[in-house]
């Protein structure tokens, strides 16, 4: 693997920002960080100031560019991560959907297989299993015929089928009164995402008691907020044990509910998601989407019944649109990359460090992504 030096960018390091700074990659890993570093068999790429960030982590995401992760083949991932890149994604968890369990069984093998086979885009970091262990009263897009109530037995099948890959397992609370279903997946490692939820506050909190860490796209598919009963979405406001996954393009959440949550958060507490679904790169126009119609218009995905159907979100927009609320780009950047990396336990990556892989991505001054290198690998060049 060749050794890479990017020159005279503006580097986002965890300490702060390096102006005119250089970064040297060496097999794979970010090297050295400095000011006139010279490496003579490196290929040297003279930045003029462009943004050197860390490279976006999308712990939850279910296809684009027309394919799905349901699709359970190699193509559809391999196009997904490809997609992902140029958007400055450089490692993603593939997200199923509510289906029948073989049809997810089936999708888990092939994200496994495809992690072992390696991508030409992001790489993935494991599965997102949102469903079918939710609740049919904030379904969303999901298939209320295939919702089950947790099921250790099931579960044990669906890790089995992953080969012990998958990140995240989402839940509706309400149904693990006793906590014993969080309790078997969190001894597993498997963060568990509280969400399509019609729980109270207690419930909520009840599961984070029990070890759950993370909320499903937060204010969507979930109790809201009453003073007199907090509901889930209180819960999440309060527990500082869970991070809020967030799909910032202004249509599931409006501009001031994502200022209400950073401000109640803080930014080390969200996670900046896509939810995007197949239709995300492709346009207008009508689409399936976990077995059920989809129509996109203006880019936004909606079933027939009106209920929104994941997203056509990217995350190099969702940094933006942060960045449009006053909050620094610094500070917008860790909620698509080290908060990520720190949730579902990747220490390797999420931020630009010495010793971390050289997950990198270059942004132009409209935040337009110039490049995107992915374990030292130039996987996107605008």
């Amino acid at each position: 693997m060749k050794n890479i030096l990017l020159r005279h960018g503006e580097i986002y390091t965890h300490n702060g920002i390096l102006y005119n700074g250089d970064l040297l990659i060496s097999d794979g890993k970010i090297s050295e960080i400095g000011v006139n570093i010279t490496k003579e068999d490196a290929e040297t790429i003279d930045l003029n100031g462009k943004k050197v960030v860390p490279g976006f982590i999308d712990i939850h995401i279910h296809g684009g560019v027309g394919y799905d992760v349901m699709d359970a083949s190699y193509e559809a991932l391999n196009s997904i991560s490809v997609h992902l890149a140029r958007h400055g994604v450089t490692s993603f968890c593939a997200t199923t959907m509510t289906m029948d369990v073989q049809n997810i069984q089936s999708a888990l093998k092939n994200i496994n297989d495809t992690m072992k086979k390696g991508t030409d885009g992001a790489q993935i970091l494991g599965a997102y299993v949102e469903g079918p262990f939710i609740s049919k009263e904030h379904k969303g897009a999901q298939d209320e015929r295939h919702i089950l109530e947790p099921d250790i037995n099931i579960m044990e099948k669906l890790i089995e089928a992953s080969n012990n890959s998958i990140k995240v397992v989402a839940l509706a609370p309400e149904k693990d009164a006793n906590g014993d279903f969080v309790k078997y997946v969190t001894r597993e490692n498997i963060r568990v995402s509280l969400g399509h939820t019609n729980a109270t506050y207690e419930e909520m909190k009840n599961a984070a008691d029990h070890g759950a860490t993370l909320a499903v796209h937060t204010y969507n598919g979930m109790k809201g907020f009453k003073h007199r009963e907090p509901g889930a979405l209180g819960e999440v406001f309060l527990d500082d044990r869970i991070y809020g996954e967030l799909i910032c393009d202004f249509v599931h959440s409006h501009p001031a509910s994502v200022e209400i949550l950073i401000k109640i958060k803080g930014v080390e507490k969200i996670i900046l998601i896509s939810d995007a679904m197949l239709a995300c790169g492709l346009g207008d126009g009508e689409y399936v989407f976990g077995g059920q119609k989809v129509i996109v218009d203006k880019g936004i995905a909606r079933i027939e019944n009106g209920s929104l159907a994941g997203s056509t979100l990217t995350l190099d927009k969702a940094v933006a649109n942060i960045t449009k609320l006053g909050i620094p780009l610094s500070e917008a950047i860790k909620m698509a990359s080290i908060n990520p990396a720190k949730t579902i336990g990747i220490d390797a990556k999420g931020s630009i460090d010495i010793g971390k892989d050289a997950d990198i991505v270059v942004l132009d001054n409209d935040l337009a992504v110039n490049m995107t290198i992915v374990n030292g690998k130039t996987v996107y060049k605008k």
